[in-house]
């Protein structure tokens, strides 16, 4: 958004093409993940499928950031898990 004479402008979806995509990549591997799991295999492959939309979209900051947000929450999310089983 950029103002011009006090308006806001609102970016559309195809101004914002790539964007709209990669958010869209990143909510389904978030969806995908959602329910965590405390093993490796789990873990292995979401470290593999968060690497790969990063790299589709060649290692664009906002979305690396996006991955890593995800990323975090659902260890936020085992550790949370963990400590309720102790």
């Amino acid at each position: 958004c950029y103002r011009k004479d006090d308006a806001i402008v609102v970016a559309t979806n195809k101004e914002m093409a790539t964007e709209f995509q990669y958010f869209g990549d990143v909510w389904t591997f978030f969806k995908k993940y959602y329910h965590v799991r405390p093993d490796d295999d789990y873990w292995d492959a979401v470290v593999e499928e968060g690497s790969s939309i990063v790299q589709k979209y060649n290692n664009l900051p906002l979305c690396k950031d996006l991955v890593l947000a995800v990323i975090s929450e659902l260890e936020r999310k085992e550790k949370a898990m963990r400590g309720k089983r102790t």
